[in-house]
């Protein structure tokens, strides 16, 4: 049985994160994805600033960033913050409830209610899928139908990833990776909405390392 290995590299110019496949007999295998900083991210991120990167989007509407920082703590602190859906509107920007509709081991559906600039509330339904491997793991979400719901008070699309792991004794690697078309916006708005979404991103690698000093605590 293979096992999930990770390796980190700190070079002149880039670090580059990447991890082998975990296989056990019930799971089909892993493939993370690789993470490349350069020197000057590098040296943000181990100053304990959270990097933020646009990601080119070729044929999209929509934008799609990425928070890269590191977190204090265990694989399995992390993992349960980034799991309890039920407790989202605690540290994700933005977010009003959600509500989870199926649960399972490694998929759960999950609908998120959001309140955003200008007065625009917004609800869609996310599947959440769960890979995990003995060094790390990612969680991965896409929008999926939710027919009750008109678009003009959903977004267009959304969709992205977690991937945290081991990066040291008592250290991990998070990246927090996003996508997001949020349709029309009032008042031909869309850009300031993105713009307030890009500077947000950041805030959620930041509220998870508050979670994990608090022992995962509930932050009033």
């Amino acid at each position: 049985m293979m096992v999930l290995v990770a390796t980190v590299m700190w070079g002149a110019s880039t670090l580059l994160f990447f991890a082998g496949l975990p296989a056990r007999a019930q799971e089909s295998q892993v493939q993370m994805e690789a993470v490349t900083l350069t020197s000057a991210e590098q040296v943000e991120i181990q100053a304990g600033e959270v990097v933020l990167r646009a990601i080119p989007s070729p044929g999209l509407n929509g934008r799609t960033y990425e928070a890269v920082g590191i977190l204090e703590g265990t694989l399995e602190e992390a993992f349960a913050i980034v799991l309890d859906y039920r407790r989202y509107q605690e540290f994700m920007p933005r977010t009003e409830r959600t509500v989870v509709i199926e649960e399972g081991d490694n998929v759960s559906l999950v609908e998120q209610y959001l309140k955003l600039p200008l007065g625009v509330h917004k609800r869609y339904r996310l599947r959440y899928t769960l890979r995990r491997g003995a060094a790390g793991f990612r969680v991965e979400w896409v929008k999926v139908p939710w027919p009750e719901v008109p678009l003009s008070q959903s977004v267009v699309d959304t969709s992205g990833y977690w991937q945290i792991t081991r990066l040291g004794e008592g250290r991990l690697l998070a990246v927090y990776h996003v996508y997001t078309d949020p349709g029309r916006v009032p008042l031909g708005m869309k850009g300031l909405a993105l713009s307030l979404s890009k500077h947000e991103i950041p805030k959620i690698i930041e509220r998870v390392r508050q979670r994990l000093a608090a022992g995962g605590a509930r932050q009033e």
